[in-house]
C-alpha cells in the first residue's frame, strides 16, 4: 500500500506493521481489563518481555477517559531509497509519561539486536493509536528527532467503525 503526497515522498507501509500495532493495542487493552476470574488472585503486572512495565490504565495518556482511547507507541524501521520510504518492521519504545523521557538505552539496545538480521533497517519514525493526533503527541516526536530529523509519523484509529468509512 502506498500513497504520494504533494511532498512528492511515496510511503509504503508493510502489513506486518499493522499486525504489529493492532497486537500492541489489543495486548496493553487486555492487560488493563483481564477477564474477570473467581479467584480472588490479583492480576499480574503488565511486564513486556524486557521486564519494562506498560501502561497501568488509560488515564496514564492525556487523551484517554477511557480504555477505548488507548494509547500505544512504538518506533517503526524499515528504509528510504530517495523519495521512498518503505516501513518494514516496528518495534515497542519506552517512554516516561511523568518525565516525557524516551528510554534511549532501550531504544538504542533494540536497533542494535534488529542490526544484526537486518543491515539495512533504519529507525524512520514512530506509531501510535488514536483518533487523531494529540498536543501529547509532540513530546515523543521531538524526542526521536535527534535521531531522525524527520521522523515518519503513523496513527492508527483503532475505533474507526468499517461499516461507517468512506472510501
Amino acid at each position: 500500500m502506498a500513497e504520494s503526497f504533494s511532498s512528492g515522498l511515496t510511503f509504503k507501509l508493510h502489513p506486518l506493521v499493522i499486525v504489529n500495532i493492532s497486537d500492541h493495542y489489543s495486548r496493553v487493552k487486555s492487560q488493563m481489563h483481564p477477564p474477570v476470574t473467581n479467584t480472588s488472585t490479583p492480576p499480574a503486572p503488565n511486564n513486556t518481555a524486557d521486564g519494562a512495565v506498560e501502561a497501568a490504565s488509560s488515564s496514564s495518556f492525556p487523551d484517554s477517559s477511557s480504555a477505548s482511547c488507548l494509547r500505544v507507541f512504538s518506533c517503526v524501521i524499515g528504509v528510504q531509497k530517495g523519495r521512498t520510504v518503505e516501513i518494514f518492521n516496528s518495534f515497542e519504545l519506552l517512554y516516561n509519561l511523568a518525565t516525557h523521557c524516551l528510554d534511549r538505552a532501550f531504544l538504542e539496545k533494540k536497533q542494535e539486536l534488529y542490526k544484526k538480521v537486518f543491515l539495512y533497517f533504519y529507525r524512520l519514525g514512530w506509531y501510535s493509536t488514536g483518533t487523531d493526533a494529540q498536543e501529547f503527541d509532540m513530546n515523543i516526536h521531538k524526542a526521536l528527532m535527534d535521531i531522525n530529523e524527520s521522523p515518519v509519523y503513523v496513527l492508527l484509529n483503532p475505533l474507526i467503525n468499517v461499516a461507517h468509512r468512506e472510501f
